[in-house]
């Protein structure tokens, strides 16, 4: 997919002039096309991100925030296996700034973008000089569809986005100081690993990454000859990555690790390894995967046999074209096949183990690889500025190439790739775009908060499951993720005369309390239960309750103004009964309970009241039994 347009130049070049000097930017054919390059990258990304909103995790990451509070401790408590404390300070501050703003987001994830982007360059060109060859890794890695959950989704991009920065900005910094031995460029390609292991455990992966990349162009012999050159002649980088390897691996192991590593050996490999690597990977790097399962929710790669067989034999002329013209080459492709175990593995352990093997097909577990391979496919088909070792022409084969030899089919193939991979990114995002049903579900709850007056008294409750998943309680409750409208949505144990529930659409309307149990006929004829100064009164239901979730309205008739007590089951609550006809709501305890308590009236105050009736609140137009 490459070609060295310039074989004479010496793979063994100055390092110092790989970035080029001043106005010869202005006259460097591929700069400006590693510049266009990433112009219309951001503006399809932008397209991409400003269109899409909030959804699944981001919720919980906003919820978990918001209700926990800033504390380190709170930012470093895991989510689904994940440790990541600087996204979680990001979705607060977005969240902060204004709640439910996705601009803001979808910003922050342009901005890494770009950085991430920059960052490819800097690396290409530190590593291979400005070659023609690098233009077309840089086309797959912005063009596949396997990185674009990283433009529509906050919880994936806020995660892999920052380990692709670390990945090319730690690269770039290294290669220099393997280079030079400087201790400078040493200490800034740590802090770029460093950073980003604040935001993805999985950045980790990226060191592994920095050893095949060491093992294979900085060194020389055998595999044991070049560990003893590597710890030798990089003792300090050695060193110093081990440490902070062994020390993340160590704390992520004791605070964060909620899946059990033995699970990888699992009998769901036969399936999760074909959906990886088949129907994913291989048509995902080059412009596939072009047809979808378009599920709720998700597009999942749906290529049919012939379809996988086309992917897999176009893969296998490239990668043959490419060793038949150069030697040394195969070690470059240890990069993506040691992301992809590694993907494989997480997905099998942590993943497939719960949901099953069709977990596998979502892009989001391979998001990087779009640019392990980019990066794998450059280091196959470019000598690399300053390594000990590197590809070299096989002269005997060169004139014989129709292909990596041949600037312009070199042009059509990446050409045909990137616009296949736009094709299924499009695809992608539109499904993306029609099933985002936390958008519908908020834009509709929002507005009729913000109009709200005065403030109204809403029921607490869980988000339908279409927008989060029961098991993220209590940050699925509408209290803890409406926590930027405080002032606009009061969420009551208690209420007089009217309350409001969320409906399943997200529209705040009058509640009811259905005759789940009602209570027992009064002794007492027009009247039913008298509640009177120092007496307590038990009022039985017709059958027992448990579970939570259940709300208690009692209408009553006061002779006047009182506070009162009342409860069911263990809780209860002090509030006020207002003189004449009204309705008193309250929400009743999670314990099991059979009965409705009312007392602590004033001197002179008398209540009576037949009609208490429990259930779910439900919109006042829900069919009864519903």
């Amino acid at each position: 997919m490459t070609t060295s347009l310039d074989p004479a130049r010496s793979s063994t070049a100055s390092a110092g002039d790989d970035l080029g000097r001043g106005p010869r930017l202005l006259s460097n054919r591929v700069a400006l096309g590693a510049v266009a390059l990433v112009v219309v990258h951001l503006g399809f990304r932008a397209w991409a991100s400003y269109t899409s909103w909030f959804t699944g995790d981001d919720f919980a990451f906003i919820a978990h925030m918001a209700n926990g509070g800033t504390s380190l401790t709170n930012a470093l408590e895991p989510h689904g296996g994940h440790l990541m404390p600087a996204g979680m300070y990001l979705s607060w501050l977005s969240d902060t700034l204004s709640s439910y703003s996705w601009w803001i987001n979808a910003s922050v994830l342009l901005v890494l973008q770009l950085v991430a982007d920059v960052g490819m360059v800097v690396c290409l060109v530190r590593m291979f000089g400005w070659r023609p060859g690098i233009l077309p890794p840089m086309v797959l890695a912005m063009f596949t569809v396997l990185s674009v959950p990283m433009a529509v989704w906050w919880a994936v991009g806020i995660n892999q986005l920052p380990l692709l920065i670390s990945l090319f900005w730690g690269l770039a910094s290294l290669v220099t100081h393997l280079r030079t031995r400087r201790p400078g460029p040493l200490a800034v390609s740590v802090v770029w690993v460093v950073a980003g292991l604040l935001f993805y455990e999985k950045t980790l992966l990226v060191i592994g990454a920095f050893a095949i990349v060491t093992l294979s162009y900085f060194a020389t012999g055998s595999l044991g000859h070049r560990i003893g050159h590597t710890i030798r002649t990089y003792r300090a980088a050695v060193a110093t990555y081990a440490v902070v390897g062994v020390a993340y691996v160590a704390a992520y192991s004791l605070y964060a690790l909620n899946f059990d590593p033995g699970d990888a050996g699992s009998s769901a490999a036969d399936r999760v390894v074909p959906n990886m690597l088949l129907n994913t990977y291989l048509p995902g790097v080059l412009g596939g995967p072009l047809h979808w399962h378009l599920v709720e929710g998700a597009a999942l790669p749906g290529p049919g046999n012939w379809e996988v067989l086309v992917w897999a034999v176009a893969t296998g002329v490239v990668v043959r074209e490419i060793h038949r013209t150069r030697t040394r080459c195969a070690r470059a492709w240890l990069l993506p096949g040691f992301f992809l175990l590694a993907d494989v593995v997480l997905v099998l352990a942590g993943r497939a183990s719960l949901v099953g093997p069709q977990i596998a097909l979502e892009l989001r577990y391979q998001g990087e690889l779009g640019a392990v391979t980019a990066l794998a496919l450059a280091c196959a088909t470019l000598p690399m500025i300053g390594a000990l070792e590197t590809v070299s022409p096989r002269p005997e084969n060169l004139a014989a190439s129709q292909l990596t030899e041949n600037p312009r089919r070199v042009a059509a193939l990446t050409a045909v790739v990137a616009g296949l991979g736009l094709v299924s990114s499009v695809t992608y995002i539109g499904h993306w775009q029609d099933n985002m049903p936390g958008r519908d579900y908020f834009q509709s709850l929002l507005p009729d908060l913000e109009t709200a007056k005065p403030p109204t008294a809403v029921v607490d409750g869980p988000v339908p499951t279409y927008v989060m998943w029961p098991l993220s309680y209590p940050d699925n409750l509408l209290s803890h993720l409406l926590r930027g409208y405080r002032d606009r949505a009061h969420f009551v144990d208690v209420a007089t005369d009217h309350l409001d529930v969320v409906d399943g659409d997200g529209q705040v309307v009058p509640a009811k309390v259905p005759h789940t149990r009602d209570g027992l006929p009064g002794p007492h004829p027009g009247c039913g239960y008298v509640v009177e100064d120092g007496a307590a009164t038990t009022v039985p239901l017709d059958g027992p309750l448990s579970y939570g979730g259940w709300w208690v309205r009692v209408g009553y008739l006061s002779s006047g103004t009182s506070p009162v007590v009342v409860g069911a089951g263990a809780t209860s609550y002090s509030t006020v009964v207002k003189p004449g006809v009204h309705a008193l709501f309250f929400r009743a305890g999670d314990d099991r309970f059979d009965s409705v308590s009312i007392s602590g009236l004033a001197k002179g105050v008398t209540l009576c009241t037949d009609d208490v009736i429990v259930g779910k609140p439900a919109p006042v137009d829900t069919p009864e039994g519903s």
